[in-house]
């Protein structure tokens, strides 16, 4: 099957983009300020966070966007209309999931997931919306970036109605925390979280999430209505990064120090969030010899620098050509090391 994408409606913070109205893009509407989420690359869940806890993503643009499909004439009820990409639509898609390599959560042992945050669309009548009783999922799964979802961890549900409870005002954007009723052990080489689709039924029943552009990689697979999983790149031919954030939980990784130890209180990096140009100020009680490598979400290094004899070093990162997003920061002298999550927004 070849599905065909239409558009992408970009939703910068405050701009306007096309939205979907039956499958076709034919009118404009106000996207208002994304509440709650800093440029798409990490949210602050305010009280809804639990305490120790922190969101990840693999979001790498300043924005967010709608993607729609286009007319599919061999494919009955894909013409003229087929609907969302990242939602409900005429091929009857049964799920849309992310992957989060480990290192997006390398820097914590232990880690659980307690919830999973996700921004659903929804403008007045159009996007999200369908029967007050209709169930909405979200699936944590085993499995790899390059082969999709395998077993199932853990599940939970919501229904529509709390969904749409979540929506401020007329913000087009709804944040919906799914919460576990416990916290969700997931493996340290990556997990995949995926929202279950309802079926489209008498009263239009549809979820629509957004998606973060601009992916260098390919995040996201979906499941079609044979109950198979297949990788956006290769249904859409372009990368999928949807708008889904994990709440991870565990305990900072310093090997095995606490946190208020060892060279977690001699080193300071500044400022962070950053737009590029980074900081990091070393005071050690005696002479070391460190080194210094800067990953991205991927864990593909950036920076690897080593210093010798170090007491006193102040030591200055341009990271103003890498793209927006999360950035892990790792000093070492061989027998400590401190992980440091480093966010880039510019």
């Amino acid at each position: 099957m070849i599905k065909k994408l239409l558009t992408v409606a970009s939703v910068a913070l405050t701009v306007a983009a096309s939205a979907q109205v039956g499958g076709r893009i034919n009118n404009v509407i106000n996207i208002k300020q994304v509440s709650e989420i800093s440029k798409s690359i990490t949210y602050k869940a305010t009280s809804s966070m639990p305490v120790g806890c922190d969101t990840i993503t693999t979001a790498q643009n300043s924005s967010l966007t709608l993607n729609t499909a286009g007319s599919d004439t061999s494919t009955p009820g894909c013409s003229p209309k087929a609907g969302f990409v990242y939602g409900t639509n005429c091929y009857g898609d049964k799920e849309k999931a992310n992957f989060f390599p480990t290192a997006t959560y390398s820097a914590i042992a232990q880690p659980s997931v307690s919830g999973v945050i996700v921004s659903f669309f929804k403008n007045l009548t159009r996007g999200t919306g369908g029967a007050a009783a209709t169930t909405v999922g979200m699936t944590l799964y085993n499995g790899t970036q390059s082969g999709g979802p395998t077993t199932a961890i853990s599940q939970t549900t919501a229904t529509m109605a709390q969904i749409l409870a979540a929506q401020v005002g007329t913000n087009t954007i709804i944040n919906y925390n799914f919460t576990f009723a416990s916290p969700v052990s997931v493996p340290s080489t990556g997990f995949l979280a995926s929202v279950v689709i309802p079926s489209v039924g008498a009263t239009g029943d549809t979820a629509v999430v957004y998606n973060s552009p601009s992916s260098t990689a390919n995040f996201s697979w979906e499941k079609w209505n044979d109950n198979t999983w297949h990788s956006i790149s290769s249904a859409w031919s372009t990368n999928g990064n949807i708008a889904v954030y994990p709440i991870i939980c565990g305990n900072l990784v310093i090997t095995g120090i606490s946190k208020n130890l060892g060279l977690s209180k001699d080193v300071t990096i500044m400022p962070n969030p950053s737009t590029g140009l980074v900081n990091v100020a070393i005071t050690l009680p005696n002479s070391q010899d460190l080194s210094l490598t800067v990953t991205n979400a991927l864990g593909q290094v950036i920076v690897s620098n080593q210093y010798n004899s170090v007491i006193t070093e102040h030591v200055s990162l341009d990271l103003t050509n890498q793209a927006n997003g999360v950035y892990f920061v790792t000093v070492s002298n061989g027998s400590d090391k401190m992980v440091q999550r480093l966010i880039l927004n510019k």
